[in-house]
């Protein structure tokens, strides 16, 4: 007798529990909000430059920028490196499709280059601020 009171209070525990879970009826997910794919991709391609170096007359850059939000980036110390180090990873946008930020998924490590207009970019910090000076022309990589 005992067993068939603890089944029932089992059950009936099972059954309140469930109708206390189930959310009074409106059982559809909550939507979810999801970041509207870029149509824009004008910027997409591959550019070129050489960029200032510190300890040597500067780094060949090829940086490949594709679609699909991937990218692809070359990059040879000038009298230093035999072969260029090739790195590929995922990119953002940032800035309202201003600013480029460069994800390596190996280390984390970010980079920032400004669409400066349909035939360059332009190596940034990560507010987007351009290099100032003599040197700033240096960090333009062109189509």
């Amino acid at each position: 007798m005992k067993m068939k009171k603890l089944i029932l209070a089992m059950g009936l525990a099972l059954a309140l529990l469930s109708t206390a879970c189930s959310g009074g009826g409106n059982t559809a997910p909550a939507p979810r909000e999801v970041a509207a794919p870029t149509t824009d991709t004008a910027y997409c391609g591959t550019y070129q430059g050489t960029l200032p170096a510190a300890d040597c007359p500067g780094i060949k850059t090829v940086l490949t920028i594709a679609a699909d939000s991937t990218y692809t980036l070359s990059s040879q110390y000038i009298d230093r490196q035999a072969q260029p180090v090739v790195t590929s990873g995922v990119y953002h946008l940032k800035q309202g499709g201003k600013l480029i930020e460069l994800v390596t998924p190996s280390s984390g490590e970010k980079t920032y280059y400004k669409i400066k207009d349909a035939k360059s970019i332009v190596m940034t910090d990560s507010a987007g601020i351009e290099p100032q000076g003599p040197t700033a022309k240096f960090y333009v990589l062109k189509r």
